[in-house]
């Protein structure tokens, strides 16, 4: 932070990169890493590890509740209340990660349909 209070910009990332999860057909948590994602450039996989400095998520159910949350799922039956510390979404959310305290640390996301049928996607950016 500078002395006035405003913070200097924040990068979406140098890499980025979607994944579409249309295809999961059920509503579990899932987790995602950066080497499940590919480059659009260079058609390339990306590397493990890579933390992540955007996140946006897009579901086509604007009417019942998907989920999100900035760390790896413990596994498929995890909670959604407000305890859970999940990010609830009706068709889509955008985080900067890199800009929240701790984001700098985010190498995992997890994601959680509101039905299997859904059409859902993760726009994300990634730093090294």
């Amino acid at each position: 932070m500078s002395k006035l209070g405003a913070q200097n910009p924040i990068s979406a990332g140098l890499f980025i990169a979607a994944y579409d999860a249309s295809a999961v057909n059920d509503a579990d948590w899932h987790s995602l890493t950066s080497d499940e994602f590919y480059d659009p450039i260079t058609g390339t996989q990306l590397a493990d590890g890579l933390t992540f400095a955007f996140v946006g998520a897009v579901s086509s159910s604007t009417s019942a509740v998907s989920f999100i949350k900035l760390r790896a799922a413990a596994g498929a039956g995890d909670g959604t209340g407000n305890t859970d510390a999940v990010i609830p979404l009706l068709g889509r959310y955008n985080v900067d990660v890199q800009a929240l305290a701790g984001g700098a640390a985010v190498s995992s996301v997890a994601y959680k349909k509101a039905a299997g049928s859904d059409k859902f996607i993760l726009y994300c950016g990634f730093n090294k």
